[in-house]
């Protein structure tokens, strides 16, 4: 344990540097997911990242799944501050859904090593003990957001008659898809028009 990481007693809150300390070593670990893969990304080689040894990293997280764990909840956290503001503050379902579609988009290109180490967490939990997304409380929340707006918008008349928990999965494809397309450099703003226009093309309603 680093003399810095001395909580001088147990506290139910973290100290700053305890949670400075725990921000960097979560920095740490989504570089070193994005850098080298999940199966590569020991407890070891993230500490070495962090500039700290094996020992402050199991100080602040019990083992890596703990750490791992931090690492989705910190990217999806980080999602909730940047698409948040698009999506809950439009003036209407559909405003809002074309909102989260481009500032999902946006998320995505500014981020690209936080998205990088998220998709190798959950591409490695359809084969081993990672965590697979569907069992993220994160990831249900997301989609149970997404559902509520497509109901909203169709109770409004502004979406067409669908099953919402379809649609919200659907969607959700777009937008993997769409993080696909920015890895590959596509172009931030084709992307992010096109995704939207896929998005308000599958919901809108139809003319009559």
């Amino acid at each position: 344990m680093s003399p810095t990481d001395d909580t001088s007693g147990s506290s139910a809150q973290p100290s700053f540097i305890q949670t400075a300390r725990r921000g960097q070593l979560v920095e740490a670990a989504i570089e070193t997911l994005a850098a080298v893969g999940y199966g590569k990304a020991s407890t070891v080689l993230i500490a070495q990242r962090a500039g700290v040894s094996r020992g402050v990293l199991t100080y602040h997280f019990r083992d890596r799944d703990d750490l791992i764990a931090e690492v989705v909840a910190t990217v999806y956290a980080l999602g909730v501050r940047e698409v948040g503001p698009q999506t809950f503050g439009a003036s209407s379902p559909r405003a809002a859904l074309l909102g989260f579609a481009a500032g999902s988009v946006e998320f995505y290109a500014a981020y690209p090593t936080h998205i990088a180490a998220l998709t190798e967490i959950f591409n490695a939990g359809r084969h081993t003990d990672a965590p697979a997304r569907p069992t993220r409380s994160e990831h249900n929340r997301e989609m149970a957001d997404v559902q509520d707006l497509l109901v909203a918008g169709q109770r409004d008349g502004q979406f067409r008659d669908f099953d919402a928990e379809q649609m919200a999965s659907i969607i959700r494809a777009v937008l993997d898809v769409a993080a696909v397309q920015l890895t590959k450099g596509g172009s931030v703003e084709v992307v992010r028009h096109e995704t939207v226009r896929a998005v308000d093309a599958l919901t809108r309603q139809e003319k009559q």
